[in-house]
C-alpha cells in the first residue's frame, strides 16, 4: 500500500517548486517522493509553463530586484568605485548586519499562474493562507569571516533605535568577543535604516570606540550588495523543508536559532567572497541593482 503523501510535506514540496529547486534537489529531501509524483505537483501547483495560446512561450519569473531611486543609484557607482580594488582578505575584516522577517506560514512573495479567464478557480491557481499569515518573527543577525553572530529574534512590534541599541551589545560586542575579533580592525556594516542613523544609535557607536563615518558608509536602497541576504535565503529553505509548520511563535523562534547556528565559517566565506564580485556586476550596471 502507497503511503499518502502528508499535506505539511506537499507543502514543503510546493514551496521547492516554486522557489525554482530542481527535482533531483526535492528528492535529497524527500527520497520516497517519486519523479511522477514531482511532476504532477509542478502541474498541479504552477500550472501548465507554456503559453495558453500554444505559440511556444515558456512561463518564466520575472527577475527580482531592489528598487533604486535616481539618488541613491548616483550614490552606488562611486561607493563600488572606492572599493573595486579590495581583495577578499579585505571583505573578510568586515561584518554584514541585517534583519529579516520570517512568517509562520512561509514567505509573503506572490504565485502566479495561467489563466483562460474562467472563473472558478482551479487547485493550482490558489493557495492557502491562514489570517495575518499566523504571526512572524523578526531575526536580526551578522556574519563575518568566523562565524555567524549571536542572532536576537522580535515577535512584536518593529527595530527602532531604543530595540537597536538593545540588540548591538549582544549582536555585536559579544560576537567580537567571542570570535576573538577586534574592534579597531573589524568594518561594521548595517543599512541605513533609520534606526540605525538615528541620533542615539550615532552616539552608541561613538562611545563604543567604532568610527562612525566607516559604519555610515553604505549606499542605501543596497540589499543586492549585501551577503547575508543569501544567508537569510538558506535560512528560509531550511525552515520551509521542516515536514511541519511551526504551531507557536516560540517554536518558530526555537527552529529559526536551530538553523541559524548550523551555519559555519564556510558558508559565510562562501557569501563574504563574494563581495568584490559584486562591486564588478554594480559598476558594470553603472549603478544599477544587479543579479544578486
Amino acid at each position: 500500500m502507497v503511503r499518502p503523501i502528508t499535506t505539511e510535506v506537499q507543502n514543503s514540496i510546493k514551496l521547492l517548486l516554486i522557489e525554482g529547486h530542481s527535482y533531483s534537489a526535492i528528492q535529497k529531501m524527500y527520497p520516497n517522493v517519486g519523479l511522477s509524483t514531482l511532476s504532477r505537483y509542478k502541474r498541479k501547483f504552477l500550472g501548465d509553463p507554456t503559453s495558453p495560446k500554444g505559440e511556444g512561450f515558456k512561463a518564466r519569473r520575472k527577475v527580482k530586484t531592489n528598487f533604486v531611486n535616481t539618488t541613491n543609484k548616483r550614490k552606488r557607482f562611486p561607493w563600488a568605485k572606492k572599493y573595486q580594488h579590495y581583495a577578499v582578505d579585505d571583505w573578510r575584516k568586515w561584518g554584514f548586519f541585517d534583519k529579516t522577517k520570517i512568517n509562520m506560514w512561509g514567505s509573503d512573495e506572490k504565485s502566479y499562474y495561467w489563466t483562460d479567464g474562467a472563473t472558478e478557480l482551479l487547485p493550482h491557481q490558489i493557495e492557502s493562507h491562514v489570517q495575518e499569515d499566523g504571526g512572524s518573527v523578526l531575526f536580526l543577525g551578522l556574519i563575518t569571516a568566523k562565524e555567524p553572530g549571536y542572532g536576537s529574534t522580535i515577535t512584536e512590534g518593529d527595530v527602532n533605535a531604543g530595540v537597536y541599541i538593545d540588540i548591538l551589545p549582544t549582536s555585536l560586542l559579544d560576537t567580537l568577543e567571542y570570535c576573538g575579533l577586534d574592534r579597531k580592525s573589524f568594518r561594521f556594516q548595517q543599512d541605513n535604516a533609520t534606526p540605525h542613523t538615528s541620533v542615539p544609535t550615532k552616539q552608541w557607536f561613538q562611545r563604543q570606540g567604532f568610527p562612525l563615518k566607516l559604519i555610515l558608509d553604505w549606499p542605501s536602497q543596497s540589499p543586492d550588495l549585501n551577503p547575508i541576504e543569501h544567508v537569510w535565503n538558506q535560512q528560509k529553505r531550511r525552515l520551509n523543508a521542516y515536514p511541519a509548520r511551526a504551531t507557536t511563535i516560540a517554536e518558530l523562534e526555537d527552529r529559526i536559532h536551530q538553523e541559524w547556528y548550523k551555519f559555519t565559517k564556510e558558508d559565510c566565506l562562501k557569501y563574504i567572497d563574494s563581495m568584490p564580485n559584486r562591486i564588478k556586476a554594480v559598476i558594470r550596471s553603472k549603478d544599477g541593482p544587479i543579479r544578486y
